[in-house]
């Protein structure tokens, strides 16, 4: 039986109403990844952009979100009253996406979608924030993880309902309909500020494992950040086109909706396998079988035109790369366990995933979308032939240092 709600704890953040308003909010600042492909196909088909005018538009939304949430944990997000600025944020973001309703060309759009970047990205850094200060953290971003993927499945198979309906008002509206969920929560956010626990872990953490005999090499690290980019550009670009390659081959968009939907569970699917894992099978064989199930995904897209293969291919690639992300992250936490560069990973994540529709936004014709694909594979195998020597000077640097091999 679920107990009543007692107004004092407010200030709980650990209660599971608490946990629940921070992962609506982290949802209401990331909701626009898994519409993406959507949003894409929405501006050119209903408002009249260009395919590259569309793609840059998203880009800059998603870079605005990386730069907004990598300013708020640097400056801001340990000084200021949750619940407050939470309901400011949310309520900024549900006054942006209506007035994006009544944008009609690029420079307006392109302005208004930058503006719900910054909201965005402040809304996610504080919702990550509450997440981290609860007493279980890991399982708290697990919930959210669950929860953000499994809603994102549903809504992206009713998406179809909106665009008939609305067009491309209609996703805005659906963007807006987030914001309002996690309002309605937010008497649920502790009052208090997210405790300032950064400069201390570091400084009491000893991250070795960068300096002295035993250390990771410099280029080795920076090979790291850079596959760490470079697995997103393929991830984020072949992701964004893919509402437009599914209607190129033939495919409604009620089907296509079908395709990403399920593919939106396959993400959660492989998230699980790569928990389950674990490290069971070292790193380099389970990110090196994601990554060439990730080019046979795409092959498949590429070289088959039926809506049977469209789902296999979609749903494997959300899975392949859901389960190989944390292996790069496990990777960088095993080399700094201060997690300066898990942080920074997650930044170069989001940064990747603007790249990635910017560059093949580039690339393709408002006809023909199969750059899309192409560049994907390219990026996958390049990330590959990044990842496996710093996954070998890893191993080597753990074997010399014993004190790291827990971590590892």
């Amino acid at each position: 039986m679920v107990a009543a709600y007692n107004p004092s704890d407010r200030n709980d953040r650990n209660n599971w109403r608490a946990i629940l308003a921070a992962i609506l909010l982290a949802k209401a600042a990331i909701a626009t990844f898994s519409i993406a492909p959507f949003l894409l196909g929405s501006y050119v088909d209903y408002i009249g952009l260009s395919t590259r005018q569309a793609s840059q538009i998203l880009s800059v939304e998603i870079f605005s979100i990386a730069i907004a949430n990598v300013f708020a944990a640097l400056f801001w997000i340990h000084k200021v009253r949750c619940r407050t600025w939470a309901i400011r944020l949310l309520l900024l973001l549900l006054v942006l996406n209506i007035v994006c309703i009544y944008a009609g060309n690029f420079s307006t759009l392109l302005a208004l979608r930058s503006a719900v970047g910054f909201t965005e990205g402040s809304l996610l850094g504080i919702g990550f924030g509450l997440l981290s200060a609860s007493r279980r953290p890991d399982r708290s971003f697990g919930l959210m993880f669950a929860v953000s993927l499994t809603v994102g499945a549903a809504n992206v198979r009713i998406l179809p309902l909106y665009l008939e309906t609305a067009g491309a008002p209609g996703l805005f509206i659906n963007l807006a309909l987030y914001a309002i969920a996690a309002l309605l929560c937010s008497q649920w956010i502790t009052r208090d500020r997210i405790v300032d626990t950064g400069p201390a872990s570091v400084t009491e953490s000893k991250p070795a494992r960068l300096v002295g005999k035993n250390a990771f090499p410099a280029m080795a690290l920076i090979f790291l950040l850079i596959a760490n980019y470079v697995y997103f550009i393929g991830q984020g670009g072949v992701w964004s086109f893919l509402e437009r390659w599914g209607l190129q081959q033939g495919l409604d968009l009620s089907g296509i909706a079908t395709a990403l939907s399920l593919s939106l569970i396959g993400g959660v699917c492989g998230g699980l396998t790569a928990a389950w894992l674990d490290i069971r099978a070292g790193r380099l064989l389970p990110l090196s079988s994601a990554i060439i199930l990730a080019i046979g995904s795409i092959l498949l897209f590429r070289y088959t035109d039926s809506f049977i293969y469209f789902v296999i291919a979609a749903f494997v690639f959300n899975f392949v790369n859901n389960f190989g992300h944390p292996y790069i992250l496990g990777l960088a936490s095993s080399i700094d366990k201060s997690s300066r560069l898990t942080v920074l990973s997650g930044a170069l994540h989001t940064g990747g995933q603007a790249t990635g529709p910017f560059i093949i936004g580039m690339l393709v014709t408002d006809t023909d979308f199969v750059n899309a694909l192409w560049l994907g594979i390219g990026v996958f195998a390049l990330t590959w032939i990044i990842l496996v020597p710093v996954m070998l000077v890893a191993d080597r640097t753990v074997k010399r240092d014993p004190a790291t091999a827990d971590t590892a």
